[in-house]
């Protein structure tokens, strides 16, 4: 996915941070493990050094003890130096000076091992053998620890790289969330204040008409339906919940929400029916206002033109059903979520739903939903767990 400018920002910042401590975690593990290595290798070759001169000096014990020729033992795998207790050398291949004082030391990539062991035996008293394989071992080792630094260095970046973006889609799908709540509240808002300024305009000519009366009476609706939802989630945001539960009828709200959205129904021909019976429960009665004001409003908007919407209320079960465009079968289980809509194309801010279910969700109503595309839907509110005999009962 293309990055916004403020996007790669934010990722820039990110991996730059990442990017310095995987380094530094890198650099100290890699240092780390090299020291140890090396002193491994240095370990090894000591170790191989002192076998060496044991050998020698044993040779050399042995060969005085039963008086037979001294021999240094074949394949010794390194280069070796005999000397006597004044430092004189009689024997070996090692030109440069040695440190007798030293028991091990490294020079010029050398390791050096002194063995004092032959005791004088055959004059011998200073065994000094050398390795200069350390150097090869060493660089070796470096090379690996380099390669395999770089190698988990580069692998992070791209884990790194990766994270970034996966973090960063959340944060784009709330900016396109808002962006189109942004696009969507404008021109939801648009249609009734063009409408309140063209009937003010001509009543301000004295042709007040009741017609336009009723546009203002409808565009003024329209916008206090917006605040609604806007105040409702901007309170839910900040105090969380402040319901104060009284009993009501839900039946009288659900009458005085569909007088309220009749001029809105007249206007798009839609035909809107109702049957209605008595349920006590015992909630905010804004809260259930503005819950079966979001279902009708819903309704209407995606019922085109000349289709019908019927709202019946049963044993406590308000259903909502209209001949609208229906919902596809994908979109089902997510248009409760926020921001969410059936479709681009009909009206709405995509949080009328949002708002039924969290109200449901502070009551323990049960919301259902059916829809067929190209058939209409069909909402449904189960109050019955709430009647207000059975409150009563718990209280």
């Amino acid at each position: 996915m293309a990055l916004s400018p403020y996007e790669k920002h934010s990722l820039l910042r990110f991996m730059s941070i990442y990017l310095g401590a995987v380094f530094i975690v890198v650099l100290a593990f890699s240092t780390l493990f090299y020291r140890i290595d090396y002193e491994s290798i240095k370990e090894r070759i000591f170790s191989k050094l002192r076998m060496v001169a044991m050998q020698i000096s044993t040779s050399a014990v042995d060969a005085q003890m039963r008086g037979k020729a001294f021999e240094i033992p074949s394949a010794i795998g390194c280069d070796y130096l005999l000397l006597d207790r004044n430092g004189k050398v009689f024997d070996g291949c090692i030109a440069e000076n040695v440190d007798l004082k030293s028991e091990e030391y490294v020079k010029n990539g050398c390791a050096y091992y002194v063995d004092r062991s032959a005791r004088g035996h055959l004059g011998i008293d200073y065994i000094v053998v050398r390795d200069c394989s350390l150097d090869e071992y060493i660089d070796k080792s470096r090379r690996n620890v380099i390669f395999a630094a770089v190698g988990a260095f580069g692998f992070l970046v791209l884990v790194g790289w990766y994270l970034g973006r996966l973090f960063l889609r959340p944060m784009r799908e709330k900016i396109e969330s808002m962006d189109r709540f942004i696009h969507d509240s404008t021109h939801e808002l648009n249609t009734p204040v063009t409408t309140m300024l063209l009937a003010l305009q001509k009543i301000d000519r004295n042709e007040c008409k009741p017609s336009y009366l009723r546009a203002l009476q409808m565009s003024g609706r329209l916008i206090s339906r917006v605040y609604e939802d806007l105040t409702f989630l901007l309170v839910r945001e900040q105090q969380k919940d402040q319901s104060q539960p009284v009993p009501l009828d839900v039946a009288e709200k659900t009458k005085e929400s569909i007088d309220f959205f009749s001029i809105l129904a007249d206007q798009k021909r839609i035909d809107v029916t109702s049957s209605i019976e008595p349920c006590m429960i015992k909630a905010d009665p804004h809260h259930i206002e503005l819950m079966i004001k979001n279902l009708i409003d819903n309704a209407i908007k995606y019922t085109r033109s000349g289709g019908n919407i019927r709202v019946v209320l049963k044993s406590c079960r308000l259903t909502v059903y209209d001949s609208g465009v229906g919902i596809q079968k994908d979109k089902l289980k997510r248009i409760f979520k926020r921001f969410e809509r059936a479709n681009s194309v009909e009206g709405g801010l995509g949080i009328g739903l949002d708002i039924v279910a969290t109200i449901c969700r502070i009551y323990g109503f049960r919301l259902e939903v059916s829809s067929k595309e190209g058939s209409g839907s069909a909402f449904t509110v189960d109050f019955s767990k709430a009647r207000l005999k059975d409150m009563s009962k718990r209280q």
